[in-house]
């Protein structure tokens, strides 16, 4: 029997619905019939809430309503990552968004621990743009508990969070129609707080920008473990957008670095080990940066030390003679 001769509903209901997203797109590119049956806006929304669980947040449908195709456009700029080699920042021409949306989902073992939608106001100002930028998920005292319960020893623990902590953040540009994931996937870099105790998970893609500089879209996740019944907690999710120094910038360079992101080409995902490579290049480069720079301020205050004891010797000179 040929593709032709099944009738469209048991397409769509017993053969689509079976597809993830990659494989129904390849199938939409073997004949216009399926073409047309592919590009159903149903099945690329169930596809995307079936991955980022948060997507099925109204705000976030409307927003991806305005994109070129829908929920499939969404897919194709959110399944794979902004390609490395090409710049990061925003053509001079872009205009400034007024608002950004995040939609984020948390999961442990394939398990959703924590899923929201922030919609964050940009619009262009004098303390926005000169203030660093960061995206706070929760307040300072709020606990999000999960079902999920962890044993075992400390690193034991850790292993098991850097292998099966998964995270999600999208960026969504309503500007550009646009959007991106900005998490590294899996954490690039788990630890334990010495003072707090907590578990500092570190999600982080690293981007080229200008000239030969890096930049770091740096999401931190707080985690901790509910004494006595050994439940999962969460207390912490933040982003923010970090340079080669570790200083954060601004809400303006943030901005162009976003908005670049969102509409630069996309690559082919190379999995968590290939993001931690990069973060640890970045880090590594980060910590040679810093340590140019002490070495520059001592021999600034070396030579500030030593003409101030030349003039003290030439004033001591001048009174003796």
């Amino acid at each position: 029997m040929a593709i032709a001769d099944i009738h469209e509903d048991i397409i769509k209901t017993h053969i689509l619905t079976r597809l993830d997203g990659r494989a129904l797109s390849v199938a939409g590119c073997t004949s216009s019939r399926l073409q047309s049956l592919c590009s159903d806006q149903k099945l690329w929304s169930n596809i995307c809430n079936s991955i980022w669980p948060s997507t099925g947040d109204p705000l976030v449908n409307v927003a991806i309503s305005d994109f070129t195709s829908g929920h499939r456009s969404f897919f194709s700029d959110c399944i794979s990552g902004p390609n490395y080699c090409k710049t990061t920042t925003a053509s001079p021409s872009t205009p400034p968004t007024t608002q950004i949306i995040s939609s984020v989902d948390l999961k442990y073992h394939g398990e959703l621990i924590f899923s929201k939608v922030e919609f964050t106001n940009t619009t262009p100002s004098d303390w926005f743009q000169t203030s660093p930028f960061r995206i706070d998920l929760l307040e300072p005292k709020e606990l999000v508990m999960s079902p999920l319960k962890i044993s075992g020893e400390d690193q034991v623990l850790l292993s098991d969070l850097k292998t099966n902590m998964t995270l999600s953040w999208i960026m969504i540009d309503p500007t550009q129609n646009r959007a991106v994931n900005l998490s590294s996937g899996k954490p690039v870099s788990v630890q334990r707080n010495w003072l707090t105790d907590d578990v500092e998970l570190t999600f982080a893609v690293v981007f080229p920008s200008d000239g030969s500089d890096y930049v770091n879209c740096n999401i931190q996740i707080t985690c901790g473990v509910y004494e006595g019944c050994g439940e999962l907690t969460v207390s912490g999710v933040s982003l923010t957008v970090v340079d080669i120094y570790g200083k954060c910038l601004s809400g303006k360079d943030s901005m162009v670095i976003l908005q670049g992101l969102a509409v630069a080409q996309r690559r082919r995902w190379g999995g968590a080990e290939e993001e931690r490579e990069r973060y640890n290049e970045y880090i590594q480069k980060r910590r040679e940066r810093n340590e140019k720079m002490e070495r520059k301020e001592r021999r600034l205050d070396m030579a500030f030390v030593a003409s101030g004891i030349a003039m003290l010797m030439a004033f001591w000179s001048f009174l003796m003679y």
